[in-house]
Order: structure tokens, then C-alpha cells, then sequence
């Protein structure tokens, strides 16, 4: 049974309509909070809170009963969802905070990864930004931040720069293998040029 207690509430087509708090009543005769916010035609429209059976709680825009629009999630587990959604998915950009710290910061769509984003390892202290489609990471480059000293577990070395072994040997090298190949272009053009005339 629910109980419903609104604050400048108006019925609308027998609805909840305007601003007001949905409870629910438990065995014990108390009341737990499900909804307080604003309503349209008895569905959550605009901004509102929602308290989940299982622990978790939304803060944030609603577009005919879920949500939709910029809003925050406090996760039962300790995680943490700040950013857009699409009708109760996660859409657009936004940050996931795990429990241990690590965060993702970019772009989601239907409540995966998809897209360019950044995924802090706070543990190793390394940045991972890079491209994500349905979650997972398919191109990306890793780059120590500069707290790394100071993570529980830090990379033993820095990240050395990519760099090519020999440089300039390499470099004369092709040079020499690059002249020998336009000499024999430029050889057969003279021998076909002699056969035509």
C-alpha cells in the first residue's frame, strides 16, 4: 500500500500531478521513502529523488517516469554515476567512480563505455585514454599521472617514451635503399622512353 503525502499537489486525469513524496508503507507500519520530487500526469517529470529498494539513489532530471537528463547515482555497492542519461540508461557524458577509486570519464551510450574517454587507474597511478565500444577498450595510450608516486601500487618504472633504436643508422639506411629504388625507376622510364622514339 502507498501511502502518498504531496506538498502543492494537484490531480490531473485522477493523477499525481505537481510536486510531493511517494512512500511506502511496510508491515512494521512505517513508511519508506520511494519518490520525492515533481510529477506530470502520475509519472516522475523534471527533478526529483528516487530511493531504490535495493540501496541505491538517484538525484536528478526524470522524463516520463525514468531517468533522462543530467543526474547522479549513489550505487548500494559505493560506486558512483555522474553524468547523462537516456531513459534509465546512462547516455552521453558522464563519470563512473568505482570502489577502489579508479574512474571513468567520457562518453556512454546505452549504459556502456562507447567512445572517446579516460580511465583512471588510481592504484598504479596510470591514465588510460583511448576508445571504447560496448565497454570495452579497443585503442588507447597509457601515461603515468603525476601522483603515481604516491599510489598504493605504483608502476615500478615510469613509462618510457617510444623511441626508435639507431635513429640516424636506420635514417641513412633507407636513404641509401630509397636512391636505389628511384635510380632503378628513373633507369626503366630512359629505357622505355628510348623504345618509344
Amino acid at each position: 500500500m502507498f501511502r502518498v503525502a504531496f506538498n502543492a499537489f494537484t490531480r490531473t486525469y485522477s493523477k499525481r500531478h505537481g510536486f510531493g513524496t511517494l512512500s511506502n508503507r511496510l508491515p512494521n507500519g512505517t513508511y519508506s521513502l520511494e519518490y520525492r520530487g515533481e510529477w506530470i500526469r502520475g509519472k516522475p517529470e523534471g527533478v526529483g529523488w528516487r530511493y531504490y529498494d535495493n540501496g541505491d539513489i538517484y538525484f536528478g532530471f526524470w522524463k516520463k517516469g525514468c531517468r533522462h537528463g543530467y543526474g547522479k547515482m549513489w550505487y548500494a555497492n559505493g560506486t558512483l554515476y555522474v553524468g547523462y542519461w537516456n531513459m534509465n540508461k546512462r547516455s552521453g557524458i558522464g563519470m563512473f567512480v568505482q570502489l577502489n577509486g579508479n574512474r571513468y570519464e567520457g562518453h556512454w551510450e546505452n549504459d556502456e563505455k562507447s567512445g572517446i574517454g579516460r580511465f583512471y587507474h588510481m592504484h598504479t597511478g596510470q591514465l588510460q585514454e583511448g576508445c571504447w565500444t560496448r565497454d570495452v577498450c579497443i585503442r588507447s595510450k597509457m601515461t603515468d599521472i603525476i601522483i603515481r608516486q604516491f599510489c598504493d601500487l605504483p608502476t615500478e618504472y615510469p613509462i618510457p617514451p617510444v623511441e626508435l633504436k639507431n635513429a640516424k643508422k636506420n635514417l641513412e639506411n633507407s636513404m641509401l635503399w630509397l636512391k636505389q629504388k628511384i635510380g632503378e625507376i628513373d633507369n626503366n622510364l630512359k629505357y622505355c622512353i628510348d623504345q618509344m622514339y
